[in-house]
């Protein structure tokens, strides 16, 4: 049996951990630790797991992997103390909301021999294995080109405040667009390339409500994600994010729709179509599944944690800068 406990409940993807808990027989859920007692304990409460009354406290129960999906800009101090308390971390994105943020924690990683795994939900829809499988099947050729947008529902009025303040959330590219340079980096196995972000209209709280970024994969010439991430969705939306993504390959095209639940393929032999989508897997099972596993798989959780995170982070800064472009190499 594998105790975990859960280090900030600040956003909704906590329930990602919980469902692993609720699904899985391998797993203990130790405590339960947030600022907000309250918020802690009604995650607590239905695994009849205490509250602790700090992270240090939470951390000396002893746990082997620490969930963290509290404040965006309290998670780089949570995932460093976790692995220095010799735990694996299994963490919401984002990773951290800085790149010296970044760089501490794989400091952390190297000095203490632990591992991270970002869940990232994208990659286990049936849209993105019907994705992996067209590509495994040459139907589409080699991917050149990506575009994806990923407009999401902001519905101010039940946001916590600390999620509107750019100084505690971090940034729009910063947390939206990691999800589609994850797949981008899965597909192409790039390990260096460029980076260009931009910003649109913010609120009075200095919140961005919309941006995006062109990333480069490998060498001149390689693939680019062409990428616009929003909080524009409409509250009446039947959907909270329309969410999709456009495949170039050199033998057709495959457009995902995952926020409609389709794959459309279409190839030199075949016309445009609907691709029969297997299930998905639950949005944490997969990063679980690999610090489980240890070794290799914990070690590769993390290098794609970081690789994604860092040009995320990127794309945020080099919007802040006016647009530059900027260098991301994948290190060992």
């Amino acid at each position: 049996m594998t105790g975990i406990v859960i280090a900030g409940v600040a956003h909704s993807h906590v329930d990602y951990a919980t469902a692993e808990l609720r699904a899985r027989q391998d797993l203990s859920l130790l405590g339960v630790f947030d600022a907000d007692r309250d918020a802690a304990a009604r995650i607590a409460e239905p695994f009849g797991a205490p509250v602790a009354e700090s992270l240090d406290a939470l951390l000396a129960l002893g746990p082997e992997i620490v969930v963290c999906a509290g404040v965006y800009s309290e998670r780089a101090a949570t995932v460093i103390a976790a692995l220095e308390s010799g735990a694996d971390v299994l963490c919401d994105k984002p990773l951290c909301i800085a790149l010296d943020e970044l760089d501490q924690i794989v400091a952390a990683c190297r000095r203490t021999g632990r591992h991270v795994a970002l869940m990232l939900e994208k990659r286990t829809y049936p849209e993105t294995l019907a994705l992996q499988a067209a590509l495994r099947s040459g139907e589409i050729g080699r991917p050149v080109a990506f575009s994806s947008w990923a407009p999401h529902k902001l519905l101010r009025d039940v946001r916590a405040p600390w999620f509107l303040d750019p100084a505690r959330y971090g940034g729009i590219l910063a947390d939206l667009l990691v999800h589609d340079v994850d797949i981008a980096l899965q597909v192409t196995g790039a390990t260096r390339g460029t980076v260009r972000g931009w910003l649109g209209p913010q609120i009075d709280t200095g919140f961005h409500l919309q941006g995006g970024a062109t990333v480069s994969f490998g060498d001149i010439g390689g693939p680019v994600l062409s990428a616009e991430v929003d909080w524009l969705t409409p509250a009446g939306s039947e959907i909270h994010g329309d969410y999709r993504m456009r495949v170039v390959g050199t033998e057709g095209t495959a457009e995902l729709y995952w926020g409609r639940g389709r794959c459309e393929l279409t190839t030199a032999t075949q016309a445009r179509h609907d691709v029969a989508l297997d299930a998905g897997r639950r949005p944490a099972e997969d990063a679980l599944d690999a610090l489980l596993a240890g070794g290799e798989r914990a070690a590769e959780a993390t290098s794609d944690a970081i690789l994604a995170t860092r040009i995320a982070l990127l794309a945020e800064q080099s919007a802040r800068s006016g647009g530059i472009e900027l260098t991301w190499e994948h290190t060992a």
